[in-house]
């Protein structure tokens, strides 16, 4: 009855004669669903198969803070030791900057993603992670370290070079031999562009015309922070892996589950290398992944013992929302039920403005009567109360006006403070968005 329901919901997000996606579920321990829909390459028919090889782009961070883990159960190295002592050269600006900061997203390094010009050129360039880290080493930090959270891909850029540094092996080489065979996932790589792999999918982005390939985009600058691909199949090992403590034994799962906490006190939602959350009172780790021509989502329901996994080759699939879909099937939750409210002018008038966004920035503008939200997704914000709204095109996105000590969530998706930019006198945001900038 489940498979029927879920084969029913991958009918109508994706269309069967283009790009698709593989699913699979876990839950008690048995593989629950585990099937392809849609094709990996369009020119030639091929159907995407539990066996289909994608691009994990961010989901690699988990992998990359095992790895860590690994190398500190090993006792090569400590989550509190300074970056400055495996890489000896990297300039702090006067702070002391952990490889827990790495981790955990506290760092304030400058994302190397944020930088203008990246994904237009620098994104596209034959050059080496030395190279690539000098792009961004010198810049100012953002903030100072383990005062707030900024999602960072430079710092997991680091951590691949931290482990080079300790293991005396590459990142591919160490992920491969630790992780990878250890537990048997054969279709598991650094996924590199000229690499030869079995099965191995490509990406594309929806167009008006329908679909066409994906941009170019040199994966190996991604190293630890992207760079990794696998199959539904294999992800199913690593997560029954990790849930009978074969690489990690339960304390440092419980570690690694563990929100950061921040230097005012206040926690974060993100542990090392996965976001932490609550849906509906079911604890979860979750993540995705988004990269030019793929997407993915990963949800371990950590008291549940049940895991969805969502790897798709078509950038444009939300597989944040499909997996939401699927969590409340499995978990039997009953449907979110909203009740909008009539506000005054003045509070849309209050509400409106530029917002930073992880070194980017959304607009939420009045028009006429409507509150508008453009940034991760365009919807209409409705009001539920006078400081909470929520997005007419998915219900279950939260969008709640607070002050800066207010933190209060409810739903799966990631729960993402909003500032406002400091020429604008407004209360902060606290959002709980669907967030294309976790990639």
């Amino acid at each position: 009855m489940i498979n029927d329901t879920i084969d029913a919901i991958l009918a109508t997000e994706i269309d069967a004669q283009g790009p698709g996606a593989a699913v699979a579920i876990v839950k008690d321990g048995s593989l629950l669903y585990c099937k392809g829909y849609g094709l990996a390459n369009i020119e030639w028919g091929m159907p995407i198969a539990p066996d289909t090889v994608f691009a994990l782009a961010s989901i690699t961070k988990p992998f990359t803070a095992t790895a860590i883990l690994l190398l500190e159960a090993q006792g090569k190295l400590h989550l509190d030791d300074l970056i400055t002592a495996y890489v000896t050269d990297y300039p702090t600006h006067g702070y002391d900057i952990t490889i827990t900061h790495l981790l955990t997203h506290t760092s304030g390094i400058k994302s190397y993603t944020s930088l203008d010009g990246f994904g237009a050129y620098w994104s596209k360039r034959d050059i080496s992670h030395d190279e690539l880290i000098a792009l961004f080493k010198d810049h100012p930090l953002d903030f100072e370290p383990g005062s707030q959270f900024r999602y960072n891909n430079s710092g997991y850029l680091l951590l691949g070079r931290i482990i080079e540094v300790v293991s005396g092996m590459s990142y591919e080489a160490f992920v491969r031999t630790q992780i990878f065979q250890a537990l048997g996932m054969m279709q598991s790589y650094a996924m590199g562009n000229e690499s030869i792999m079995p099965h191995r999918a490509c990406g594309y982005v929806k167009v008006q015309t329908g679909y066409q390939r994906a941009s170019y985009l040199n994966m190996k600058l991604l190293l630890a922070a992207g760079d990794l691909g696998s199959t539904v199949e294999d992800l199913v090992r690593w997560d029954s892996a990790l849930r009978e403590y074969q690489l990690l034994d339960q304390a440092t799962l419980e570690r690694m589950y563990t929100p950061a906490q921040l230097l005012n006190g206040q926690r974060t939602d993100y542990g090392f290398g996965w976001g932490i959350a609550d849906y509906y009172g079911h604890r979860v780790a979750q993540h995705l992944g988004g990269i030019d021509g793929f997407s993915a989502f990963i949800a371990r329901f950590l008291d549940d013992a049940t895991t969805i996994i969502i790897l798709s080759n078509l950038a444009d699939l939300d597989t944040e929302k499909l997996t939401r879909r699927i969590s409340s099937i499995v978990l039997e939750i009953s449907p979110l039920t909203r009740i909008p409210i009539t506000v005054d002018g003045a509070l849309l008038d209050k509400a409106s403005g530029t917002y930073d966004f992880y070194g980017g920035h959304l607009e939420i503008v009045r028009d006429g009567d409507k509150l508008m939200f453009r940034g991760p997704l365009t919807s209409q914000l409705l009001p539920i109360n006078e400081s909470t709204f929520y997005a007419l095109v998915d219900e279950e996105v939260e969008v709640r006006f607070e002050n800066d000590e207010g933190q209060s969530f409810q739903r799966f998706t990631f729960r993402t403070p909003l500032y406002r930019k400091p020429d604008l006198k407004a209360p902060v945001i606290h959002a709980s968005l669907p967030d294309t900038f976790y990639k």
